[in-house]
């Protein structure tokens, strides 16, 4: 990825309702794909692509215990696409709007209902069982991302 952004936020409800939340965002948005998502692992990877925009790459991870929850959300641009002057300045935008989405989510402002999804990874069109939270999953899109680019 590159332009790399990220932040982190704090939660008060356990992270099962974090993960539904950020789950539902995603879900719920325009432009976004999920990639791979683990439920008990509270990891998620999306990509966006915004109208007038390079795509992005979302890598996020929930964790935490019954009383509180901390959200970690990386953004990149595809490093696929040509590198733009603005990318950083997307990438940071996009980060603050999903973690804006996901605070509305829990406090009831913008709801996002989440669809309940299988531990998965996407392997070009197919969808294969993701078994291991801790580790990294082999998502093809065109290519492997992960292997090729650090995703």
């Amino acid at each position: 990825m590159s332009s790399v952004r990220q932040d982190s936020a704090t939660f008060t409800e356990p992270p099962e309702a974090v993960f539904r939340a950020a789950l539902g965002v995603l879900q719920n948005a325009k432009g976004f794909t999920l990639l791979a998502a683990h439920n008990g692992g509270g990891r998620l990877v999306a990509r966006e692509k915004a109208m007038m925009s390079n795509p992005k790459f979302f890598d996020i991870r929930i964790a935490g215990e019954a009383g509180a929850s901390q959200l970690n959300v990386v953004v990149g641009t595809d490093p696929r696409t040509p590198k733009a002057l603005m990318d950083g300045r997307a990438n940071d935008k996009a980060l603050k709007n999903y973690l804006a989405s996901v605070r509305g989510a829990l406090d009831g402002t913008s709801p996002a209902p989440a669809t309940p999804v299988t531990d998965h990874f996407v392997q070009k069109k197919a969808e294969m069982p993701w078994s291991d939270p801790s580790q990294d999953t082999a998502i093809e899109v065109g290519g492997n991302l992960r292997a090729a680019y650090g995703l």
